[in-house]
This record gives structure tokens, C-alpha cells and sequence, in this order.
């Protein structure tokens, strides 16, 4: 069992990190650190798209980064959905070598639909959004080669059904 190390829900926009990280907090009675709900407390209130906006990508990913090598440095064990972005942080990927670390992936159509809908998301109405999704979803899972316990694909698994999955594998 995984039971004194973190569970890392890593996917792009979109992917139900933090739908599918409630209900595995939920089953492994864990502490969920969602890196929406961080940044917000962190920024007294921003969303992702407010600092994209006022202070650009790069400062957003910083932020992110940082809220990730916080959690993952905890030692309570949690559930952990940070903003993909982080895997291009060498600092986080070393840290990603001890958790469990999950892959939610999905087609960039997919996960285009489901992030649209989301206001607080940075990038959400550019026209190339399926592009700039493929573009991430080929760069940061080679930066992630060798660190992913698990891969889902969201488009063909339903959100209760990935929980499932994790909690399963983290059982045993």
C-alpha cells in the first residue's frame, strides 16, 4: 500500500484532477491539496488566468512550481493535484520520484471542451487551444518518462471509475 507516500494526479487542463482527487482523498482518507485552491489562497484570491494575465505564463508557472515543491516536501501524507506545468520543474521532478504519481491524460479535443468551460483557466480562449494542448501533452509526458505509476485516459474512463483505479492501486 502506498501508504506513508503522497498521490500526484498529474494532467493537463481539463483532465479532472481535482473531480478525481476529491474522491481519492476521500477513499484513502487523505488531506487533498488542490494547486487551484492553493494559488488562490496563496495570490488572496487569483485564479491562474488572473496572474497570466497581469504578470504573464512564466510568473505563473513559478507559482505553481513553488505550491508544488511545498506539498510534495509535507510530510502527511496527501493527494496531490498540482498544475501540470510543474513537470517542466527540475525541482519538482526530482521530487516526484518517491510519490505515486498518476498520468490523467486524454486527445487534445478532449481536454479542449472540458478546460473551455473552466473561466478560471489561463489560455482557455486562445483558437489554437487543441494545438497548444497536443503541444503540451507530447512535451510534458517525456518529461515525465519513468516518473508515471499509473495513466488514465479520462476520455474513456469516468471520473468515479479513475478514483477507482487509483485507490485500487494504491491498496495493494
Amino acid at each position: 500500500m502506498v501508504a506513508d507516500c503522497h498521490v500526484v494526479l498529474i494532467g493537463l487542463m481539463g483532465s479532472g484532477k481535482t473531480t478525481i482527487g476529491r474522491r481519492v482523498a476521500d477513499e484513502l482518507n487523505r488531506p487533498l491539496i488542490d494547486g487551484d485552491d492553493e494559488l488562490s489562497r496563496r495570490t488572496g484570491g487569483r485564479t491562474a488566468a488572473d496572474i497570466e494575465a497581469a504578470e504573464g505564463i512564466d510568473r505563473l508557472h513559478e507559482l505553481e512550481a513553488e505550491i508544488a515543491v511545498a506539498a510534495l516536501q509535507s510530510p502527511q501524507p496527501a493527494v496531490i493535484g498540482p498544475a501540470a506545468s510543474v513537470c517542466e520543474s527540475p525541482d519538482v521532478r526530482r521530487l516526484l520520484d518517491e510519490p505515486f504519481v498518476v498520468w490523467l491524460t486524454a486527445p487534445p479535443s478532449y481536454l479542449a471542451r472540458s478546460a473551455r468551460r473552466q473561466s478560471h483557466r489561463p489560455l482557455v480562449d486562445r483558437p489554437d487551444l487543441e494545438a497548444l494542448l497536443s503541444d503540451q501533452l507530447t512535451r510534458r509526458r517525456a518529461l515525465l518518462d519513468g516518473l508515471v505509476d499509473l495513466t488514465i485516459d479520462v476520455s474513456v474512463t469516468t471520473g468515479p471509475d479513475a478514483a477507482s483505479l487509483v485507490v485500487a492501486r494504491c491498496s495493494t
